[in-house]
């Protein structure tokens, strides 16, 4: 499980690394912010928000992924155009993260990304996201932008089991081919709590032993945590957080190059659960001959000198 057969690819997403061999390099984390419900947002079509706070959970951010080496990204939710032209430009001033263009609508996601590459931010965008039925015009404007990352969505929406996400891989992986993606985010697609999220799971391993390759495997466990109510109506609140720093801590153990989280107010926890599982997958894949691809950029070096 510590080492794949398949060689494994290390990508650019933003300009931070993913991906290679379990305990190569540290796992990154993207966090929402701007999110549907988020506080700091004043009127979500304006993109108006609370400058101060977003500014200190975005600092917060810097200074975990220092304490850890583990970097970041931030997944930026906007419902208009003009306010993730508001997002953005914030952002981009705050930090150095890549900025994750995250739109429900094809259209709004177009706009944004050919705003942000005229003022040229196209090497720090990530897109989110190519999936089944992504047309040509949306692949198109990816290329023309010079937008060289993207989550790669193995969403099968009439087969969702393992192997229903590994046989709709190949032709996504072809749709980010033809749209210029160099660094593909390869995403299992974890559905809502129920049966389905062992196949979210497992397809993590054997996409990275299948296609690693190809690009860096992860997913987001926020879908389940905000359905799992079993556990929010019967614990306090510090248990949920236990056990959605346990959910996101085991997903490096089963191969994944990246997690995304959920709100950036997790990160508090998240950070640190991840940290220590990277930790003991290093000290375990030591033994194979695995090092850090940058020396010294492993939480090991930070939690253990």
């Amino acid at each position: 499980m510590f080492r794949f057969e398949k060689k494994q690819k290390i990508i650019n997403a933003g300009g931070i690394k993913l991906g290679g061999q379990p305990g190569e390099l540290p796992t990154a984390l993207t966090a929402s912010i701007f999110y549907i419900g988020h506080k700091i947002v004043e009127d979500k079509k304006k993109g108006t928000f609370d400058k101060a706070r977003a500014e200190a959970l975005i600092n917060r951010m810097d200074e975990l992924s220092d304490m850890t080496t583990n970097p970041f990204i931030l997944d930026v939710v906007g419902a208009s155009v003009p306010a993730f032209q508001n997002y953005i430009t914030f952002i981009s001033k705050v930090t150095q993260a890549p900025i994750q263009i995250d739109a429900i609508s094809p259209r709004l996601r177009m706009e944004t990304i050919k705003w942000a590459h005229e003022i040229g931010l196209s090497a720090r965008l990530i897109n989110n996201s190519i999936y089944r039925g992504v047309k040509e015009a949306e692949l198109q404007n990816l290329k023309d932008c010079g937008v060289k990352a993207s989550i790669i969505l193995c969403d099968n929406p009439t087969d969702d089991t393992t192997q229903g996400k590994l046989d709709v891989l190949p032709g996504i992986l072809a749709m980010g081919d033809q749209a210029g993606i160099e660094g593909a985010l390869i995403d299992t697609a974890m559905p809502a709590w129920g049966i389905g999220v062992g196949a979210g799971l497992r397809s993590i391993y054997l996409i990275k032993e299948q296609y690693g390759d190809r690009g860096a495997v992860g997913t987001g466990i926020g879908n389940v945590s905000d359905t799992l109510g079993w556990v929010k109506g019967n614990f306090p609140k510090n248990i949920k957080k236990a056990v959605d720093a346990a959910q996101n801590a085991i997903l490096p153990m089963i191969g994944a190059d990246w997690i995304m989280f959920g709100p950036i107010e997790f990160a508090e926890f998240v950070f640190p659960a991840v940290a220590v599982i990277d930790t003991y997958i290093l000290t375990a894949t030591a033994e194979l001959g695995t090092r850090p691809a940058v020396e010294g950029m492993h939480p090991l070096y930070k939690l253990v000198g």
